[in-house]
């Protein structure tokens, strides 16, 4: 801005002489200057509806899958001790703790609407995810069929992701065919966003996810970044590759 004003500056000089005849012909090499400034102001300016300072500074947006491993000694510094909200069992279940928040936030709306929803999983460490892989792995004859997730690709060891399900699923395992058209599922679905949470393996995204649809998981990533998913019909991967064109773009503007 202080380079534009100097250069609107000079362009009043050139200008001055011609106004009182002392010339006849103008340089118009500081009013291209002036132009040239003004494309690459516009060509800076931030369009994408999320703010550029969210996006950059959001410790809520990391992707995890098999592309972006967590480290096997990552652990959240932020996890709460245990669940306030209602579980499935005493069994203590940890999340970070602004995610934790607003889950139960999201609970009591959801008691208000006359649904009543169970945390079932939060977070799991790295060790816990690579017994239970490999668990799987020996049960189904070495075949990986997507059910539990690659160690360091599960978004429990985030601490950003929760197992929701209705009383019916207590003790049995989860399945879409049951959870998905419930009245519980029903509600998460289309209320989920207006908390922070997004359904992060949607059914119509499963070549995208590389994951199986999963109406019950649940995934933290703020109130305005679900909304916008939700409005834009995006998983986490696509939008992930959006913004991150978008502030490529803004920052090669420089």
């Amino acid at each position: 801005m202080k380079r534009l004003l100097s250069l609107l500056t000079a362009a009043l000089l050139l200008m001055a002489p011609v106004a009182a005849g002392v010339c006849d012909t103008l340089d118009l090499s500081a009013l291209g200057e002036i132009e040239e400034v003004q494309m690459i102001e516009e060509a800076r300016e931030w369009t994408y509806p999320i703010p550029y300072e969210l996006l950059m500074n959001s410790e809520y947006l990391v992707l995890v899958n098999r592309g972006n491993l967590l480290d096997k000694d990552y652990i959240p510094s932020d996890l709460v001790t245990d669940l306030s909200c209602r579980k499935v069992s005493y069994d203590k279940i940890q999340m970070r703790q602004t995610a934790a928040d607003a889950l139960c936030v999201l609970f009591d709306a959801a008691k208000a609407d006359g649904i009543t929803l169970y945390a079932h999983s939060g977070y799991r460490s790295y060790q816990t995810q690579n017994t239970m892989y490999y668990n799987r792995l020996k049960k189904m004859n070495g075949v990986d069929d997507g059910i539990v997730q690659y160690p360091g690709a599960s978004e429990h060891q985030s601490g950003l992701a929760i197992d929701v399900i209705n009383k019916a699923g207590i003790g049995k395992n989860f399945t879409n065919d049951a959870f998905a058209p419930s009245k519980e599922g029903r509600w998460l679905a289309e209320n989920c966003w207006d908390y922070g949470f997004i359904i992060r393996y949607p059914k119509d995204k499963e070549d995208i996810t590389g994951i199986k649809y999963e109406s019950w998981h649940l995934r933290y990533v703020g109130v305005q970044v679900a909304q916008y998913m939700r409005d834009h019909d995006l998983c986490l991967e696509e939008f992930t590759e959006e913004w991150k064109e978008a502030v490529a773009a803004y920052d090669g503007a420089e």
